[in-house]
């Protein structure tokens, strides 16, 4: 049972005895990204040298499973050291162990090697495979997207591409977050602001993602996004009060929201009063925690009040 969820010891541990299996064990059971770690671990696990050639016996003996997954591990460790060679060796080691050349398991390292090699076109045949085979295969969706992304003239495409992971797997937080930037880049901040709202249902305690959430609101404008904008940097500040970006833009977003109370009509103003109100306390309390942690530096502080000072005489309803 222990072999199937890794080690008790920590990885620190695992690495200073030595303990190449355990510590690709530790790596694989807990999902993290350390490729010179996999590297060196890998090598002298299976005897082999950067050139992928064998020329030990090993540190340990291992199971054929065990030596499957170590060559994977290999395998994208050094591709993403971009040591091709030594890829390409485990790629033939993992057929010579008898992995069937059109399973997924080969094909999802092939593609990557693909990837590595500049050949897109080779990859994105692949990935197109494995999602016609399989529509919910995540893993294929994103390297598709990823690969999209990569290049500039195909920016187009990548946001399809990930509208299109999204449709089949909306609880991907991460995704969510890239498709916020896909829609920054684009200018579509609204766009923005609707796929922060979905990170912040899985992140609802970081305040960077409600710093942006509200930085989207308040540059896609208008009376009910200025206080949307409002509340989320309002939360950004609370969640994390040195978050000195986050108390500008609070003070932004209260000014864009008097600045959008001023052209309504005479009505709707006085229906906004209590709005107002609040507004204007919190750009005179974000101005005094800025210029509180500006302390140390009386110019920058003198700086910070003229700016307020003049923030709130143009600001007058």
């Amino acid at each position: 049972m222990q072999a199937a969820i890794g080690p008790e010891d920590d990885l620190p541990t695992l690495v200073r005895a030595r303990d190449d299996l355990g510590a690709l064990r530790y790596i694989r059971a807990h999902k993290l990204r350390q490729p010179v770690l996999v590297l060196n671990h890998g090598k002298r696990l299976l005897g082999l040298s950067d050139e992928g050639r064998n020329i030990a016996s090993g540190s340990r003996k291992v199971t054929d499973s065990e030596r499957l997954s170590a060559l994977e591990q290999l395998c994208v460790a050094s591709l993403d050291l971009g040591k091709t060679t030594l890829a390409e060796s485990c790629l033939d080691s993992i057929l010579e162990a008898g992995v069937a050349k059109d399973s997924a398991r080969y094909r999802k390292l092939l593609a990557m090697c693909c990837e590595s090699s500049g050949d897109y076109d080779g990859a994105t045949a692949i990935y197109d495979k494995l999602l016609e085979e399989n529509p919910s295969n995540g893993y294929a969706a994103k390297r598709k997207y990823c690969i999209l992304a990569a290049q500039s003239d195909k920016q187009e495409e990548a946001a399809n591409a990930m509208n299109e992971y999204l449709s089949n797997n909306s609880g991907d937080v991460s995704a969510w977050n890239e498709m916020a930037e896909l829609c920054l880049n684009a200018s579509d901040f609204q766009g923005a602001a609707y796929c922060y709202e979905e990170v912040v249902l899985g992140c609802p305690l970081d305040s960077t993602v409600h710093m942006r959430l509200g930085e989207a609101y308040c540059t896609a404008g208008g009376l009910e996004n200025t206080k949307l904008a409002r509340k989320h940097l309002a939360q950004a500040c609370q969640l994390e009060p040195n978050n000195l970006r986050a108390w500008y833009g609070l003070v932004s977003a209260a000014e864009s929201y008097l600045d959008e109370v001023s052209q309504l009509g005479k009505s709707k103003r006085e229906d906004e009063g209590d709005g107002v109100e609040v507004a204007r306390a919190l750009i005179e309390y974000a101005g005094s925690k800025l210029i509180q942690s500006y302390r140390k530096s009386s110019s920058m502080s003198k700086i910070v009040e003229t700016v307020l000072r003049e923030s709130a005489e143009n600001n007058t309803l």
